[in-house]
């Protein structure tokens, strides 16, 4: 199996439907994985039990269906390449020692899921089979253009259990300043056959921007909704923002839904 990622996005797959792939790689501080107790994590937590599985006896790389979903786990004692997830660590900016504690991690399990007609089961099926890697080992979770802190992913995962989506394990919410004001991104819309988005000029507080940018991302996802270019939005009668497709400005390879949130 051949995955690779490159800085600030990773690289899109699709399968033979036509669907993207989710693609993740979970960093590991030592050079072992105990696959017997990822095994029983993802049966005892999650009722996740393989069929088909298939194991290459020479290497730790194990393919197995989880209900319509092809799940792929291949564990490499090798960092990732280039210093790729050390140079997108530096985006998390809910976790100051990021790239220092990335920059630790000596071997690599590499998670994807495909096939399957639901999108959204598809997202599912990935957090629960990431989070079930997690143990005492893991440094993080490099997946949607950054490295997610163990203990935020497997927070976040656990709504799976109350029938919440965990949202921002699904798309990383990213934050920048721009001349005094705060301009927002997503990584991880592509997943859902959707956009990227920009959120430019927002002049409030950080966390009133990250919950303003969920909500947009939880009226798309979970309404399955299509942004189109020329049209607004917003959460009130009042509140009208415009929408325009153009070229990205924290992507430089793709176009991306610019909202400007300018009041």
């Amino acid at each position: 199996m051949q995955c690779a990622l490159t800085v600030r996005s990773m690289v899109r797959s699709t399968d033979m439907f036509g669907n993207s792939n989710f693609l993740g790689f979970v960093l590991l501080r030592d050079a072992e994985w105990d696959q017997e107790a990822f095994f029983s994590r993802l049966k005892e937590k999650w009722d996740i039990e393989p069929k088909d599985l298939e194991n290459k006896d020479d290497e730790k790389i194990f393919v197995f269906n989880a209900g319509d979903y092809l799940v792929s786990l291949a564990y490499y004692p090798t960092p990732v390449p280039d210093g790729e997830a050390e140079q997108n660590a530096i985006f998390n900016f809910l976790w100051p020692d990021a790239q220092q504690e990335v920059a630790k991690h000596t071997a690599q399990i590499v998670v994807s899921v495909c096939n399957g007609m639901s999108v959204m089961e598809r997202a599912k099926t990935f957090v629960k089979v990431c989070e079930s890697c997690i143990d005492d080992n893991t440094i993080g979770i490099y997946t949607n253009g950054t490295v997610y802190a163990p203990a935020f992913y497997r927070q976040n995962a656990e709504l799976l259990k109350s029938d919440a989506l965990p949202l921002l394990d699904f798309v990383w919410l990213g934050l920048a300043n721009d001349a005094g004001k705060l301009r927002g991104y997503t990584m991880g819309m592509e997943n859902f056959k959707k956009l990227e988005m920009e959120f430019l000029n927002y002049s409030g507080e950080p966390h009133e921007f990250l919950s303003f940018m969920l909500a947009i991302v939880s009226y798309i996802v979970e309404g399955d909704v299509i942004l189109d270019d020329g049209e607004t939005i917003g959460f009130s009668e009042d509140q009208k923002f415009n929408i325009t497709l153009s070229d990205g400005i924290e992507f430089n390879d793709r176009k991306t839904l610019k909202i400007d949130c300018k009041l």
